[in-house]
């Protein structure tokens, strides 16, 4: 069974137009309204962002890194979902915000190599779809071939308005998918990369990279969402390409999770 924690309650609004550490996203380019609806990001009590990706009307997915914290967990009432925006500030008329009633972290999630680096967010209540900003992922289920071309969307910084308000639009970068054996040679990942997960991007130094602000960005393959951003957001050093807890991998595990749990 899955380690949950359940909490009714009031939901705290969390602003997200806190002071980044550092960009979220180097390069890449500018999305346009509609390119991908399924893409969100969540705030906590101990991160500012971390992505998401909207699976089901009452649903998103994102990493179980991004919903514990040092005590093991976060209380589902401190967490905030945002969807349907291509801004982080200022916020657009069509941005849906979601509280959040239930954390599902997979039960064989391990801090220490990330595997199974997976998670659960139900709503405090639904999505109001069909919309022109959100919609649900269609979930990859076939196996994604080495140097496919895939899209990462981030959030990069633009710049600081005088009143101290962060600026920043979603962008996407464009990441291949690169072989496993490579991704685990001594220099670059170690063998830490596993058949849960993929690797993708430039194995060298690079101007178009992911910072840690894109933990849990989706990744998506024939606009299919078949990744979820784990480690590896390296702003462009080079042998540190990004890693992501494939999605196919973990489907039967979410279409179980979802169905013990969904409105009717």
């Amino acid at each position: 069974m899955a380690f949950t924690v359940i909490f009714i309650g009031a939901v705290i609004s969390l602003s997200v137009s806190t002071a980044f550490e550092d960009p979220l996203l180097v390069g890449g380019t500018e999305s346009s309204w509609g390119r991908f609806p399924s893409a969100a990001f969540i705030t906590t009590p101990t991160l500012s962002y971390c992505g998401a990706a909207v699976i089901h009307p009452e649903f998103v997915l994102t990493l179980a890194q991004c919903v514990l914290d040092r005590n093991g967990t976060h209380l589902p009432a401190h967490v905030e979902v945002i969807a349907g925006d291509l801004n982080i500030y200022p916020e657009s008329v069509d941005r849906q915000t979601r509280g959040v009633v239930e954390l599902i972290v997979h039960q064989n999630f391990t801090e220490f190599n990330l595997r199974n680096d997976i998670a659960l967010l139900r709503l405090d209540r639904k999505f109001e779809l069909p919309s022109n900003t959100v919609d649900v992922a269609i979930r990859r289920k076939r196996i994604v071939p080495n140097e496919a071309s895939c899209q990462l969307p981030g959030w990069g910084i633009q710049r600081t308005t005088t009143d101290g308000k962060i600026v920043s639009v979603q962008k996407y970068l464009e990441v291949e998918i690169l072989d496993r054996d490579l991704c685990n040679e001594a220099y670059i990942h170690e063998g830490r990369v596993r058949e849960s997960m993929l690797c993708g991007g430039n194995l060298f130094q690079s101007t178009n990279a992911a910072c840690s602000g894109n933990l849990g960005s989706p990744l998506y393959c024939d606009d299919q969402l078949t990744g979820v951003m784990s480690y590896g957001v390296n702003c462009g050093l080079a042998n540190d390409p990004p890693v992501f807890s494939q999605v196919r991998y973990f489907n039967r595990w979410i279409d179980e999770e979802i169905s013990k749990r969904a409105v009717k």
